[in-house]
């Protein structure tokens, strides 16, 4: 079996949230537009010539950002302490993670992908332009 990681870059999505382990203003509610990256990796089906169609794990990724974007990101160990009103609409993303940092959100967003693809998987999640995180789930042995 050929081995070989398959991967769509570019996606975005734009989220507020706020960090309160940081000791700065990113304890403030802000904002990012979030860029994402998402490899996969497998066994190249001798039948397709394929680890998995670029299309089916475009959908997949475009589906999964949909739940985050336009969203205000909150823990759900926070969600009974949080209130924001205003002539505005707000809808929450609700992580079960204990904080809302690009760590956890890549990591979500990792997990998602891989239960819909079932094969191990890289997300690589910028917030803004300089920063990112990798999270990878699964084995890539055999597939740098």
């Amino acid at each position: 079996m050929v081995k070989a990681v398959v991967g769509v870059k570019g996606f975005y999505f734009s989220a507020s949230h706020y960090t309160l382990g940081a000791e700065s203003k990113c304890r403030n509610l802000h904002g990012h537009t979030y860029r994402v990256d998402v490899e996969v990796c497998g066994d190249v089906d001798e039948s397709t010539g394929m680890v998995v169609d670029f299309l089916i794990l475009k959908r997949v990724v475009e589906e999964v950002l949909r739940d985050y974007d336009h969203k205000l990101l909150i823990p759900r160990r926070d969600l009974e302490s949080v209130s924001i009103r205003g002539p505005f609409s707000v809808e929450v993303k609700v992580l079960e993670y204990p904080h809302a940092t690009a760590e956890y959100l890549a990591l979500d967003i990792a997990r998602r992908v891989r239960e819909k693809i079932g094969l191990p998987v890289r997300v690589k999640l910028y917030e803004g332009h300089r920063n990112y995180v990798v999270i990878a789930l699964g084995e890539f042995t055999g597939c740098s």
